[in-house]
């Protein structure tokens, strides 16, 4: 029997280990939290975005305020066409500049939330991989996770049975553990190889 879901857990952020709170063999439920990462430099990354929004903020107001008073002055004539144009083109480029100070500080504010590591469902911990200390890089497994919600059954038959298995067959399964508590499955994918030593 091997479970469906298993999954192993990863740094999404680089940094340092500063907390482990679970262990192996440890239950635990759907968004428990499992380990801290430094935050600090998520943090700083994004307290320097929220200032750079700021900044394109004023500066994006000030200059709408130069686009009004020279749509004004065109009006009147007192300056040209091509002075407008220029507020404005800077206008935009302004704004297009804080909109991307935007995304960014979108994507540094996610960074903060990924050095809190947590449960992706109900499951047990298998393996704790990483410990208070650890420097883990982005993709590093910190948890080997398990569910035995759903389990999936591998079972080896004689060659001589292949022709009368199909996917889609039900499958009635008894544990020595629990005989008296039947499971009843399907056969879901055939893998067409032989083992070596007994030829199932």
């Amino acid at each position: 029997l091997s479970a469906v879901r298993d999954p192993t857990i990863s740094a999404e952020i680089a940094g340092m280990v500063t907390k482990v709170l679970a262990r192996s063999g440890e239950p635990v439920k759907k968004g428990q939290l499992l380990a801290l990462i430094d935050p600090t430099d998520a943090r700083h990354q994004a307290n320097v975005d929220s200032g750079e929004i700021a900044r394109l903020t004023a500066l994006l107001a000030q200059q709408e305020r130069v686009v009004a008073r020279q749509s004004e002055l065109v009006q009147k004539n007192f300056i040209s066409q091509n002075a407008l144009d220029d507020a404005v083109s800077q206008r935009d480029a302004l704004s297009s500049q804080l909109a991307s100070a935007r995304s960014r500080a979108s994507l540094s504010q996610r960074n903060v939330g990924k050095t809190a590591v947590v449960a992706p469902f109900d499951g047990v911990i298998e393996v704790q991989v990483a410990s208070s200390g650890d420097y883990v890089k982005l993709g590093d497994p910190l948890f080997r996770f398990i569910a035995n919600d759903r389990l999936r059954a591998d079972l080896p038959f004689p060659e001589s049975a292949a022709p009368r298995i199909k996917v889609g067959m039900p499958v009635r399964l008894l544990s020595p553990l629990a005989p008296e508590t039947p499971i009843d499955a399907v056969v879901e994918d055939i893998r067409p190889t032989v083992g070596e030593v007994n030829r199932a």
